[in-house]
């Protein structure tokens, strides 16, 4: 049986009031104390119960249930890395041989469907080798990381770390990330425990490139493309939900060439190059089956924790979709639960429920906000873009610049990262 409390429940002008207005009085200290109680547990009061601001909110929940990072291809495009957009023009130059690149993207408007036809018109094995080269060619330190060693035993010797940590951190929002995830201890490093996965829609891998930097040569992130990759306790496991393409020169890729001494290339089956889903064939075959890896592992993470989205636009409908399936199901159970606490009606039981299932954050930039003229201008309002991702759980802290943005994440690593996470022991009573 639940306990029930015989308190009021508050009206839905006093939710309004306390969280976005004014704030909470001496007679709702006496009178709504398990409401205030709530929206402290939820980080919305701080034990003062004064309203807390997305970001300092965020710092609260990291601090204290830890979050997931959700990455998308602003946390590359700094390093020379194409976003969307552009890697699917460089795929289709590729392909085309009469068409024009404009007039193909009009009847094509999809990324997805334009990168099946360049499938099509490439053939499997040279789309991959023309993915890996759109997708790493404009990287200025592409020949140092080519000549990262292979094998473990070599990479922990290796004397180049420093130069890659340094090309790669000229990035700064990739080492703000990484530098996250990868902490400083005594003479060495640890992953960070508050970080308890990383989930990317991007192809490459030049996250655990700068992590192994960092740590001269470990591997502190493991690589996740697929649902049988084990977890590791000492790893911070990172999902490629589009698969990855190692940016130190891809196995799969460079087995057909000729070895030294010999006349001619191969043949190097088309079936072993990496798994990747760009295609719109691919979707279909991934997201279609609920219990495939790409489906199965955000719905069960967006369920069960916070999560943090960088450098994505959140446009994809996929991931729109797992977030309001994740935020309906919490706020119905929260609303349901509710209703049983008080032995009065509560009437705005859904309201109450709806803003404490809004768990997950968005650090969003004015260039995102405004793709018409992101250099000069930044006109687009606040408001609608709030209330339309609070309808999905999630609520947006608001950048001036990728440097804000870099700055913020910084800002939340130094104040509430905590030596202690996870390692305090449970106390079990007898009666």
């Amino acid at each position: 049986m639940r306990y029930r409390t015989k308190q009021r429940p508050p009206s839905a002008n006093e939710i309004d009031r306390i969280l976005w207005g004014s704030g909470a009085d001496s007679s709702d200290k006496q009178d709504l104390s398990r409401f205030l109680e709530r929206m402290t547990n939820a980080c919305f009061l701080d034990e003062d119960h004064r309203q807390l601001g997305p970001l300092k909110r965020l710092l609260r929940q990291y601090t204290r249930d830890g979050i997931v990072l959700f990455l998308g291809a602003g946390v590359s495009v700094e390093s020379g890395i194409p976003n969307w957009d552009a890697l699917a023009d460089a795929l289709l130059l590729k392909a085309l041989t009469g068409e024009g690149l404009e007039a193909v993207k009009r009847a094509l408007p999809s990324h997805i469907s334009r990168f099946e036809f360049a499938g099509k018109r490439l053939g499997t094995r040279r789309f991959v080798e023309e993915l890996y080269a759109a997708l790493y060619g404009g990287m200025g330190c592409k020949s140092l990381i080519e000549g990262i060693p292979v094998k473990r035993r070599a990479q922990e010797t290796w004397v180049g770390w420093q130069s890659v940590a340094d090309a790669l951190g000229a990035n700064r929002t990739l080492a703000a990330i990484g530098d996250l995830l990868i902490l400083k201890e005594g003479a060495g490093f640890r992953r960070n425990p508050q970080v308890h996965s990383v989930l990317t829609s991007n192809a490459d891998n030049l996250l655990e490139l700068y992590c192994m930097a960092k740590t001269g040569g470990r591997h502190a992130l493991n690589s996740v493309d697929r649902a049988s990759v084990g977890d590791h306790p000492n790893q911070t496991p990172i999902y490629h939900l589009h698969g990855f393409l190692d940016a130190r020169s891809e196995i799969g890729l460079k087995s057909h060439l000729p070895a030294e001494g010999e006349s001619q290339a191969a043949e190097f089956p088309t079936e072993l190059l990496p798994d990747l889903i760009f295609r719109e064939s691919d979707y279909y075959r991934t997201i279609a089956s609920p219990s495939s890896f790409v489906n199965h592992t955000p719905q069960s993470l967006l369920r069960r924790l916070n999560a943090v989205f960088v450098g994505t636009t959140l446009e994809d409908l996929n991931m729109r979709r797992w977030l309001y399936d994740a935020f309906r199901e919490r706020t119905v159970h929260r609303a349901k639960y509710l209703r049983q606490l008080y032995q009065l009606p509560y009437d705005a039981a859904e309201d109450e429920a709806a803003i404490t299932s809004r768990r997950h954050f968005w650090l969003r930039t004015k260039a995102e906000a405004d793709k018409a003229d992101q250099a000069k201008r930044w006109d687009v309002p606040h408001a609608p873009v709030d209330e339309v991702m609070a309808a999905l759980g999630i609520q947006v802290v608001w950048c001036d610049s990728y440097v804000q943005l870099q700055e913020r994440i910084d800002w939340i690593r130094s104040k509430g990262t905590l030596p202690t996470f996870g390692r305090a022991s449970a106390e079990f009573r007898r009666s």
